[in-house]
């Protein structure tokens, strides 16, 4: 029996916290005794409305984690990797050994989405250079990374190398919906993965699991971020 659609991202995150205390009664115990334990990241931008709800069940702080595609050059829809906030590199090797792309091709396209990282971080009034803050918020701490869903998993994947990077305790995905395959991949990389919603399809779209389903614009994620008693920045 297919699980019943999503009424919201927000009601999303809220039943990833409901999963999350019926699936895992000591995890669930250990947030809520000692939540300045845990920390979020949401992937905008459909990740932050989710990660909203999120925390406004467990009452857990959260920043933004921006991941950005590597276009290729004659198809810009599609991707041969990502950056993520602090420019952590994930390349799909892959995918790029078929492209027959130049070497300074694939150096220019990477500087192109490192542009776009920074111009995002702008744009949510973030500073550049924060590995301190990172690492303040990651070392020995238990992280949560949130998104409206998954499909490949790649741009999770780049996520979670980016955490890594800093020495987290454990690293836990949780997200609305994902197809079987890219769970099994991902959780791999990761402690647990938490996903209430898991279909085993050949053909998958994360928009099939909300009632009504939009792309999120970044004035949606920046009012959200603005006003929110959860998401913080590097000046607190």
């Amino acid at each position: 029996m297919r699980p019943s659609k999503y009424e919201s991202r927000f009601k999303a995150g809220e039943l990833l916290a409901s999963f999350i205390s019926k699936e895992d009664k000591t995890l669930n115990d250990l947030i809520i005794r000692d939540p300045n334990f845990f920390f979020c990241f949401a992937i905008p931008n459909g990740g932050v409305p989710v990660t909203e709800g999120f925390c406004s069940k467990y009452n857990l702080y959260y920043d933004i984690l921006i991941v950005r595609k590597i276009k290729i050059p004659y198809n810009t829809e599609a991707g041969f990797g990502s950056v993520t906030t602090d420019g952590t590199i994930l390349i799909n090797e892959k995918l790029l050994s078929r492209l027959n792309l130049s070497e300074q091709v694939v150096r220019d396209s990477i500087e192109l989405t490192k542009t776009e990282i920074r111009e995002r971080l702008k744009f949510y009034n973030k500073e550049l250079g924060s590995e301190k803050f990172y690492a303040n918020q990651i070392q020995k701490k238990r992280i949560f990374i949130l998104d409206d869903g998954l499909a490949s998993g790649f741009t999770m994947l780049a996520a979670i190398n980016m955490i890594k990077k800093y020495n987290p305790e454990k690293i836990y995905i949780a997200v609305p919906t994902a197809p079987l395959r890219t769970v099994k991949n991902v959780k791999t990389e990761v402690y647990e993965i938490f996903c209430p919603n898991i279909r085993e399809v050949l053909w998958f779209a994360v928009a099939d699991a909300y009632k009504n389903w939009y792309d999120v614009p970044e004035s949606e994620v920046l009012e959200l971020i603005n006003n929110s008693k959860f998401y913080i920045t590097e000046t607190g």
